[in-house]
């Protein structure tokens, strides 16, 4: 379905059509473990974000490339990627992205071994989570924050 929603953007010029259909089968490939390809449709993703000044769904493309990066061990690629998300987040006030994105800082601190760094930024997602009444979210950052100690 999405190969034919991107047959149909790229016949009308609907670029911001195009990016998000780019980003939705790089989640479903990301799933399938099919990560390089994932990747490639991210990073096509971004490209057609910079070109048109959509700033929400840059932050997000950045952050599923950072998890992509993060899960292959280039964890300095997916810290950069997830800070370039974070600054994006704060400047549009998406509480909801920035508290995942906090979450997975947090994850990629731990990978690092700073635990402090990991506490952190998962208190941090916890606060906004927290605020936002997103319960389930609040309870899987409990419990990261209980295994961070």
């Amino acid at each position: 379905m999405h190969k034919k929603e991107e047959a149909i953007c790229e016949t009308l010029g609907d670029h911001d059509g195009l990016q998000v259909c780019y980003g939705n089968q790089a989640l479903i490939l990301q799933r399938w473990g099919r990560l390089e390809e994932a990747l490639a449709l991210h990073k096509k993703q971004q490209a057609i974000c910079l070109e048109l000044g959509n700033r929400d769904s840059l932050q997000r493309s950045y952050g599923n490339q950072a998890v992509i990066l993060q899960a292959w061990g280039r964890l300095d690629e997916a810290l950069a990627l997830h800070m370039k998300e974070e600054a994006i987040c704060q400047e549009l006030g998406l509480r909801d992205q920035l508290a995942y994105c906090y979450w997975f800082l947090a994850g990629l601190a731990l990978k690092r071994g700073d635990r402090d760094e990991a506490r952190t930024r998962a208190q941090a997602a916890l606060a906004i989570f927290s605020e936002l009444k997103m319960p389930t979210e609040t309870e899987d950052l409990k419990k990261l924050l209980e295994k961070i100690g």
